[in-house]
């Protein structure tokens, strides 16, 4: 009977009963917004967009001055080069002009026993005829064995010449250069940082600071709102709270939104408050309601930050 009369204009609109059923939750569109700032404090050289860009991913936003930082990747790159080449010496062992000393030493040691060979040959031959003394005889025997050991000693001299660096003086060395590339490194990072680039797809919704101005990681230069990066800040009465939680899906109605938007729950409140001024009116504005927030599933780029929306929990098999 109640439908039959629902029909009927003039009744119908008198009905409280024909009216139709609330929605689970009434809340708005909340923007996550992204601040480009510089990682250290440092002037504005340029700027490449304005507000309201539309702006892709890894595009160049904010060029900052780099004269610093070009200053300390020259000064680094120099500092890697000098101690690699320290480490190269050590590894060599000793320069070419030294080792050509030394074996110069050699050629004249073993001229020198190839001589008292001779002489001692001679001698023997001198003795054996009993033309030369026992004393002449060693004498010869012992400039051999001089000349002997002097070639020996500028062998071991020349085999110490080519050898390297100890081996704790060429791993201190490597270390040293190890932390050199490090800082070389360091340095063409902070040099890359000068230029600001978008993170991903978006809009620029704010420009905070403009040329000549001072940036820095507590004073960003611009904002901008990636794309999708919107959630759902609904708020839910006291009474249907119980049927929802995290995972659910909802099915949002707004103006312009394609009909089977959907957004699933990402947060619910444990504590209740009073209605906020935002979605106050006169039949709610006493009620208690939890703050829930949600996803949106898909049409993400067609909810805009502010906008409001209200949403009903999704039937199984709807």
């Amino acid at each position: 009977m109640a439908s039959l009369l629902c029909t009927l204009p003039l009744i119908g609109a008198l009905l409280a009963d024909c009216a139709p059923p609330p929605p689970l939750a009434t809340g708005y569109v909340e923007g996550e917004y992204v601040l480009i700032a510089p990682i250290t404090n440092v002037r504005i050289d340029s700027l490449s967009v304005r507000r309201g860009d539309r702006v892709v991913k890894d595009q160049q936003l904010v060029t900052l001055e780099k004269r610093d930082a070009e200053i300390a990747l020259a000064g680094a790159d120099a500092g890697l080069a000098r101690l690699e080449s320290q480490l190269a010496d050590l590894q060599q062992g000793r320069r070419p002009a030294e080792i050509a000393v030394i074996e110069a030493a050699l050629s004249s040691a073993r001229a020198q026993l190839v001589e008292a060979e001779r002489e001692a040959s001679r001698q023997q031959d001198l003795f054996a005829r009993r033309v030369s003394t026992q004393a002449q005889l060693d004498a010869a025997n012992t400039a051999v064995l001089v000349a002997s050991a002097g070639v020996t000693e500028g062998e071991a001299n020349l085999a110490v010449a080519r050898l390297p660096a100890r081996p704790d003086q060429i791993a201190a060395a490597e270390a040293a250069v190890a932390e050199a590339r490090a800082q070389l490194s360091a340095a063409q990072w902070q040099l890359d940082k000068r230029i600001l680039s978008a993170p991903n797809n978006g809009t620029v919704t704010e420009i905070l600071r403009n040329q000549g101005e001072l940036a820095g990681p507590q004073a960003p230069v611009l904002e901008m709102l990636p794309e999708g990066a919107v959630k759902l800040r609904l708020y839910v009465p006291e009474i249907a709270i119980s049927s929802i939680r995290p995972g659910s899906i909802l099915t949002v109605n707004c103006d312009g939104c394609a009909s089977g938007t959907e957004a699933t729950v990402t947060y619910v409140s444990d504590s209740p408050e009073f209605t906020p001024p935002v979605i106050y009116s006169l039949e709610n504005r006493q009620k208690l309601v939890f703050l829930i927030e949600a996803e949106p599933n898909s049409d993400a780029h067609i909810l805009k930050p502010g906008q409001i929306v209200d949403v009903d929990l999704k039937k199984d098999g709807s």
